[in-house]
């Protein structure tokens, strides 16, 4: 009976370091440091934890749209809506909601955020979606709408205290960034803390995108 237990623990423990590293809701008391960056957009978020079902992030975000580059400054809280641990794997459900602004002319406008996301996760395979959509009121047509999917495996199976690899395509969908569609494979490295994703998307557009908790 002991020695279950343990198993189940330490299964449950692996099965999930992979993922908290790149989800908005981490472990309670926790810090984290995100940011995405390509040709077309930058995105950094500061995280703050309170605890396993909760958290706080402020976020800043640079976009390459039709209608010229956009800048956003947006607090928003993020949700576990609910968790699934198996034996061997872990399904999730976030959702972010915040309100913040839009740099226009050297002054911000209202400018709101939601987002939904759901994964699936083991110590070998990966999928998950994220809808997200940043809305000004003031000016609807100007909204902006993303959507993201992204699979992914690791090749070979590594502990916590070693060097994680994974290979994911990610593939997104936006309404008014010059490149609608983006198809974009990446290779995942984490240690510990640390994650470090490298991609190149089917329009050679590069990506760099690095996460660390504290």
């Amino acid at each position: 009976m002991i020695s279950k237990l343990i198993f189940l623990v330490v299964i449950g423990f692996l099965s999930t370091t992979s993922s908290i590293y790149a989800h908005p809701v981490a472990y309670a008391g926790s810090n984290s440091i995100m940011t995405w960056n390509s040709q077309s957009m930058s995105d950094w978020m500061l995280t703050h934890t309170f605890e396993s079902t909760y958290s706080l992030s402020a976020r800043y975000q640079r976009i390459e749209t039709i209608e010229g580059e956009r800048t956003f400054y947006i607090p928003h809280l993020n949700f576990l809506l609910k968790r699934w641990n198996e034996l061997d794997s872990q399904a999730n459900v976030y959702l972010s909601m915040g309100h913040g602004g839009e740099k226009v002319n050297h002054s911000l406008k209202d400018t709101s955020f939601l987002a939904f996301e759901t994964d699936w996760e083991s110590r070998k395979y990966y999928v998950s979606f994220r809808e997200e959509a940043l809305m000004t009121y003031k000016k609807r047509a100007s909204n902006l709408y993303m959507s993201k999917v992204r699979m992914g495996f690791a090749p070979y199976l590594a502990e916590f205290n070693e060097l994680n690899s994974w290979f994911i395509l990610e593939a997104i969908k936006q309404n008014k960034n010059k490149d609608s569609f983006m198809l974009t494979p990446f290779v995942r490295l984490f240690y510990r803390n640390v994650l470090v994703e490298l991609g190149v998307s089917q329009k050679g557009e590069s990506q760099f995108n690095f996460m660390i908790h504290f």
